[in-house]
């Protein structure tokens, strides 16, 4: 054996003389290993995972180091010019879950690692090098609550590596739910990463972790954190001086020595799908990381997802069911009670509604649901229907509050002297109501009563245990104490046209009525045959996934089969198509902004030759001129 196979021996103390790095390349095609020669200086450092700056085409580059070997591939290797970090940022685990997510996704390692490792922060890292590393007192953590998990119905036994799909129950709070199982794996001695959808959920888990560990031991990692202090979080959760991680979408790649669990906490929200390419799901992810590094995954919901449905019956995973309360009032309002009650029209809510909402605020907070946030989001010409857009760009107009005039929601012109191009009416109404306008009706049906407003633009975290009408959007519904004393559910008869529309619309009301405190009544202004409503009436969101699973089953849909969204010029789409010779089914195409969109279905057992054919013919076209560069590729997208 030479002396360089000695050196990349497992524990021999030293590194072979070659880096095989990643460099940074705006092209698909140059996302592949280069071997590159380690100075002597920089041996120790120069580990794989570390950040590297190198010259490629005579101009310096960001790398990451994946291996160390004792012989290039190339006759003469140029030599890395420095290591850029103290700390290499990407462990063996985190860089086999980068290049995995890149594959899964038909994207380039650095698409992923730029969202996986924050921008370098010379202070912080100092800040934190300097710092030193204390163990937790596991003695000082309190032992469990027995009282978190008492609705629920755990399984008799939890298989090795746990993966757990758990729903609320009523009343709940995910935010003991996590800390829960947080704390379980910190007495262990273990790590854990919890990933989130935004700041609001990541403060309510950390305020339910106060006096279980100290401060010291929590890292947080967030979008809203200035680039110092993300840095900071990100070292001290790869270096071990964090045991726990909290964070939004992109800390489920989080680094964390000594890694228990994974818990990602309201899988279906939106906002865990990547916006950039290669368009990457944080559930999908986080399953990865279990079955990479056989780590525990939670992944809980207010509604159980047809996707985690799909791991419990492959079991790949194990549900934890909710309990439905011995009292459950669901009482759901169909198109005819609202037809014959004259005060649904002139009141926003029908009478049924209000007695519901007036009983519930002589004892406390009532929540009542929208759909839509603004005042009136959507306007249309009085006479003939015709949806009322601007004249500068086609935009939808819309109404900003009671006294506003029109403007358009695209571009903010004024609309004040617009005309109907079908009629030549100068009247318009409304097509859709915001949550600003039921706020302002409310406040007229129920006199004295303080209404609260909540929703994107303007979010409420959380209201007193006062009688007060809480009027909300999805998502932004504020936080009660000790719970709502009824909700009610407005604008609930119809499902957005996606693949996953029904599924979204249980997600959002089973989110706002586990909010309800014990006791409390639920109304929702819909046709009680729905099967969201149905599921809503049982409190059984297992039961809707099933059902939705069992459908898409049957007609070979997502996630019985995963699914490449082919959108671009449409002969590029074409052709792309045509190049792939993996057993798929196509629907489309479809003219779209631009060009067309094209589905290609394939059977799971096939999905990774549909990827990686999909990978190679973007390569191969990223070398030339040709459309099919332009073509976004998405795998399994949400809006299907």
């Amino acid at each position: 054996m030479s002396d360089r196979d000695e050196a990349t021996e497992p524990g021999s103390g030293s590194w072979g003389p070659i880096a095989r790095v990643r460099v940074d390349l705006p092209v698909m095609h140059l996302d592949r290993d280069f071997d590159y020669l380690v100075p002597p200086d920089w041996d120790e450092q120069a580990v794989p995972g570390a950040r590297v700056r190198v010259r490629f085409s005579g101009r310096l580059r960001d790398a990451y180091i994946l291996d160390r070997l004792a012989e290039a591939d190339v006759e003469r290797a140029k030599p890395i010019e420095r290591v850029v970090d103290a700390v290499a940022p990407l462990t063996d685990e985190t860089l086999e879950l980068v290049q995995r997510t890149a594959d899964r996704f038909v994207g380039t390692f650095w698409d992923v690692v730029r969202a996986a490792v924050p921008g370098r922060h010379a202070r912080a890292e100092r800040s934190v090098l300097d710092s030193p590393v204390s163990e937790i007192d596991v003695a000082a953590i309190p032992d469990p609550d027995p009282h978190v998990w008492r609705d629920y119905a755990w399984p008799e036994s939890v298989a090795e590596p746990a993966r757990i799909v758990w729903s609320s129950a009523p009343g709940t709070d995910m935010a003991h739910e996590i800390a829960d199982l947080i704390t379980s794996y910190r007495r262990r001695g273990r790590s854990a990463v919890v990933v989130v959808p935004d700041a609001a959920d990541l403060s309510r888990v950390r305020t339910a972790l106060q006096g279980a560990l100290p401060d010291s031991d929590i890292s947080e990692l967030s979008a809203d954190l200035g680039p110092e202090r993300r840095y900071r979080e990100f070292l001290r959760a790869r270096t071990g001086r964090a045991g726990v991680v909290l964070g939004t979408r992109g800390a489920v790649f989080a680094p964390s020595p000594n890694l228990g669990a994974v818990i990602v906490w309201d899988d279906g929200d939106d906002v865990y799908r990547e916006p950039h390419a290669p368009y990457w799901d944080v559930r999908e992810v986080a399953a990865l990381r279990s079955h990479l590094s056989d780590c525990d995954l939670f992944v809980g919901a207010p509604a159980r997802s047809v996707a985690t449905q799909w791991w419990c019956e492959s079991g790949w995973a194990q549900p934890v069911e909710p309990v439905r309360p011995p009292v459950w009032n669901v009482r759901a309002i169909d198109d005819r009670e609202v037809a014959r009650d004259p005060a649904a029209s002139s009141a926003r809510i029908p009478t049924a509604a209000w007695e519901v909402a007036r009983e519930g605020l002589t004892r406390g907070p009532v929540l009542v649901q929208v759909m839509r946030r603004g005042y009136l989001p959507g306007l249309a010409c009085r006479e003939c229907r015709t949806p009322a857009t601007c004249g500068a760009c086609r935009g939808p107009l819309e109404i900003t509050s009671g006294h506003a005039i029109p403007r358009c929601s695209r571009c903010g012109q004024l609309a004040g002297s617009w005309r109907c191009p079908e009629c030549g009416s100068e009247h318009i109404r409304a097509m859709s109501v915001g949550a600003g306008r039921t706020a302002e009706e409310l406040g007229r049906a129920f006199p004295g009563v303080q209404v609260v407003w909540s929703e994107a633009d303007r979010i409420v975290r959380e209201v007193a245990d006062s009688p007060a009408l809480v009027v909300a959007t999805p998502g932004a519904e504020p936080w009660a104490e000790a719970g709502y004393q009824a909700v009610v559910i407005l604008d609930a008869r119809v499902a957005a046209p996606t693949l996953i529309g029904g599924e979204q619309l249980v997600r959002r009301w089973f989110s706002a009525v586990r909010l309800i405190r014990a006791g409390g009544q639920v109304c929702v202004v819909a046709d009680p045959a729905m099967p969201e409503v149905q599921a809503l009436t049982r409190w059984d969101s297992r039961w809707y996934a099933e059902r939705e699973l069992q459908q898409r089953m049957a007609i070979g849909l997502p996630p019985a089969s995963r699914v490449a969204e082919l959108t671009g010029p449409s002969s590029a789409v074409s052709a792309l198509e045509r190049s792939i010779s993996v057993e798929h089914r196509t629907l489309g195409p479809v003219d779209v902004a631009g060009g067309s969109r094209t589905y290609l279905l394939t059977p799971r057992n096939q999905a990774s030759v549909l990827t990686h054919q999909l990978a190679a013919a973007l390569r191969t076209a990223s070398m030339g001129e040709t459309s099919v560069r332009d073509v976004r590729v998405r795998m399994d997208p949400r809006d299907m």
